[in-house]
């Protein structure tokens, strides 16, 4: 059920109303690429960046069905109908960032991949559990996002290439905001030992992802200028904007 069809049509105050218009206006205002380029990889470009542009569009992927599930069991965010009509609008952006890169990879004749054992894991990571799980793994694939689409806008001379990577860019900036937002608020009634047990976990697995990010991907940051060094404190600064974010929604009353 989609809360109201106008701005005024309802008084109902909600944390995720400013959001469920935001990413309607998104999804209603699409950004126009420049798809007439006819600017193709050189081979050297294609061998650098092609498995890695394979990989992210197969991650940006999904149906969304489980987050959707999880958030409509949540005892608190369930009876907020802002939440959940701006949690559909949030994944139908993710995937149209997948059908982005996707339209690039057939562009180029690169095909898509159907499966990859590291998409595998990230999808059974968030099946374990409830819903801070699922945001957890989906917001840690977030922001390690960041730093990988910076440097695949600057390995190849595609234009066309730069300008996805901007749009996404864009788009997680607003989606880091989000998910820091769902967590906070999932965490709001968790005392403070647990919060830092659920940090820890986090933390873990952030830094395991991002490890795992480099060396999967470590050729589009070097074509871009990029050593480990630099990746490293890129993704480390992002990670700790982003839990600043949620510590201050999980505080805020």
């Amino acid at each position: 059920m989609v809360p109201g069809t106008t701005r005024t049509s309802t008084s109902v105050s909600s944390s995720y109303q400013r959001w469920y218009w935001y990413f309607l206006e998104k999804r209603d205002s699409p950004c126009a690429l420049p798809w007439h380029d006819n600017y193709l990889l050189c081979t050297a470009e294609c061998r650098l960046v092609a498995r890695s542009i394979q990989q992210f569009q197969l991650g940006e992927w999904a149906c969304g069905r489980g987050l959707v599930r999880r958030a409509s069991l949540h005892p608190v965010l369930s009876t907020d109908l802002w939440f959940l009509a701006s949690l559909e609008l949030f994944i139908a952006e993710e995937q149209r960032h997948s059908g982005m890169l996707g339209r690039f990879l057939d562009h180029e004749r690169i095909p898509r991949l159907s499966n990859h054992w590291l998409d595998n894991v990230f999808r059974r990571l968030r099946k374990l559990a409830g819903l801070d799980v699922c945001a957890m793994v989906l917001v840690t694939a977030e922001v390690l996002a960041v730093p990988f689409y910076q440097a695949l806008r600057d390995a190849t001379r595609s234009h066309l290439l730069r300008s996805i990577c901007m749009r996404i860019l864009c788009d997680e900036a607003a989606h880091l905001n989000y998910q820091a937002l769902t967590l906070g608020l999932v965490r709001r009634p968790l005392g403070s030992k647990t919060r830092a047990i659920r940090f820890l976990c986090h933390s873990t697995l952030f830094h395991c992802t991002a490890l795992l990010l480099w060396q999967q991907h470590c050729g589009v940051f070097r074509a871009a200028g990029w050593d480990f060094r630099r990746f490293w404190n890129q993704a480390r600064r992002g990670f700790a904007r982003l839990q600043r974010r949620i510590s201050q929604f999980s505080l805020d009353e």
